[in-house]
C-alpha cells in the first residue's frame, strides 16, 4: 500500500483506493511500469498533482492505493469495505461475457458493493467498464459485444455529453477528453440508460465511452492510465499473436503516438471519488 501523490499530509483528505487486477501485465512492460495497481497508481498521482496544483490548501488531497488484489488466480478481494473510498476495476484480454468462474465472483462482488456499500465509489476502465454496465445495467438491456468496426487503438477524441460534462464542471470545459485506446469488446444497447444513469460520450468507433451513476460509478472504455509506452507495446504484442492485422500496423502505431488529456481524464477521476452519493 502506498501514498501515490507523496507523502500523506495529516491535513488533506486522503482518498483510499482498491485496485482488482483482472490481467497480469507482461514482465517486458511490468518491469518498467509495473503491474495494473502501479499503473494506477502513477497515473492517480499526477491527475492529484495536476488537481491540487489549482486548489487551495484546504482543498487538497492525497490518494493511497492498496492492491493489486487478484481476482484471476487467488480469487483476492478487499476484506474492509468501509475502510475504502473506491474501487477499480482494470483491463483484461478476457471478454465480460466469457464463462469464467473468476469473472462471475467479479460481477457477484460488483453487485454487492452496489447494492449493499454505496459510500464506495466503482471505477471501471475497458474490461471493468464492460464488466460493471453488464453486471449493473444487464437487466436494461445492456450487452457487450465485438465491435463490428473491429479495434479502437491510441489515442482517441471523446466527445462528451452535455450531462456528463455538467457534473465536472471544473474540469470539462472543452467537452472532450483523449486517451489511448486497446480493445474490440464494447458496450451496446438498444434504447436510453435507466434514469439515474449518465451517458459519457462516443467516439468515431465505439457508441459507449462510458457510464456515470453519479456518486456512485463512473467507467471509461478507453486506458488513460497507458502512457505510449504501455499502448505500444501492448499493442505490439497483438500484432505478434496476429489479433491485430498486418494491414492496421502502422496506423495503429501512428495513433498511439498522439497527444492526450489522460491527465485530465484522471483529475475527473478523482473529482468522482470525492463526489457525495447524490452527485
Amino acid at each position: 500500500m502506498a501514498v501515490v501523490s507523496g507523502t500523506a499530509n495529516p491535513n488533506r483528505r486522503l482518498l483510499r483506493i482498491a485496485v482488482l487486477r483482472c490481467f497480469t501485465i507482461p514482465a517486458s512492460i511490468a518491469k518498467k511500469r509495473g503491474q495494473f495497481d502501479g499503473l494506477f497508481a502513477s497515473w492517480l498521482k499526477t491527475a492529484v498533482e495536476a488537481r491540487n496544483s489549482k486548489q487551495p490548501a484546504d482543498s487538497q488531497v492525497d490518494v493511497e492505493i492498496s492492491g493489486g488484489f487478484d481476482v484471476i488466480n487467488r480469487a483476492e478481494f478487499p476484506t474492509c469495505l468501509d475502510d475504502l473510498d473506491g474501487i477499480i476495476i482494470t483491463g483484461s484480454t478476457a471478454c465480460a461475457s466469457d464463462d469464467e468462474k473468476w469473472i462471475h465472483r467479479l460481477s457477484a462482488f460488483l453487485r454487492d458493493v452496489y447494492e449493499t456499500k454505496p459510500a464506495v465509489k466503482i471505477f471501471g476502465g475497458c474490461f471493468g467498464h464492460q464488466l460493471v454496465c453488464q453486471t449493473l445495467l444487464g437487466q436494461h438491456g445492456i450487452r457487450v459485444e465485438k465491435n463490428p468496426q473491429g479495434w479502437e487503438i491510441g489515442v482517441h477524441q471523446i466527445r462528451l455529453t452535455p450531462e456528463f460534462a455538467a457534473h465536472f464542471p471544473e474540469q470539462l470545459k472543452d467537452m472532450e477528453m483523449s486517451f489511448q485506446f486497446l480493445h474490440q469488446d464494447v458496450v451496446c444497447r438498444d434504447g436510453p440508460l435507466p434514469e439515474g444513469w449518465v451517458d459519457m460520450g462516443s467516439s468515431k468507433l465505439c457508441q459507449s465511452q462510458g457510464v456515470l451513476k453519479p456518486g456512485q460509478v463512473l467507467t471509461y472504455q478507453g486506458h488513460p492510465e497507458f502512457d505510449q509506452f504501455i499502448n505500444k507495446g501492448s499493442t505490439l504484442s497483438l500484432i505478434e499473436s496476429g489479433a491485430v492485422k498486418e494491414k492496421e500496423d502502422q496506423s495503429v502505431l501512428q495513433l498511439i503516438d498522439r497527444e492526450d488529456t489522460r491527465i485530465l481524464a484522471g483529475e475527473v477521476v478523482i473529482q468522482f471519488f470525492l463526489s457525495s452519493n447524490t452527485g
